[in-house]
């Protein structure tokens, strides 16, 4: 499924792991998650599950909002 919403965050994830000069591989490592559902992620071609995103925080030890950055208009929840 691709959405701008996935893709969006694929992007935030790719620029969290591409910040530590980390492989897909190694965020694999470190997640326990497939290097292949790591590469659907970062193309936005997969929506994730809670889940996967607590392991994805944990393994790229940053905080919710880095990876979820711009997914939210703020304009339509004030509404």
């Amino acid at each position: 499924m691709e959405s701008p919403l996935t893709k969006r965050f694929g992007a935030n994830v790719r620029h969290a792991r591409e910040g530590r000069d980390w492989t897909q591989e190694d965020l694999s490592g470190k997640t326990g998650l497939a290097v292949v559902q790591v590469s659907r992620i970062e193309r936005g071609k997969r929506e994730i599950r809670l889940s996967t995103l607590v392991r994805l925080l944990d393994g790229l030890e940053v905080e919710s909002d880095v990876l979820l950055s711009g997914l939210l208009d703020r304009s339509e929840s004030d509404k």
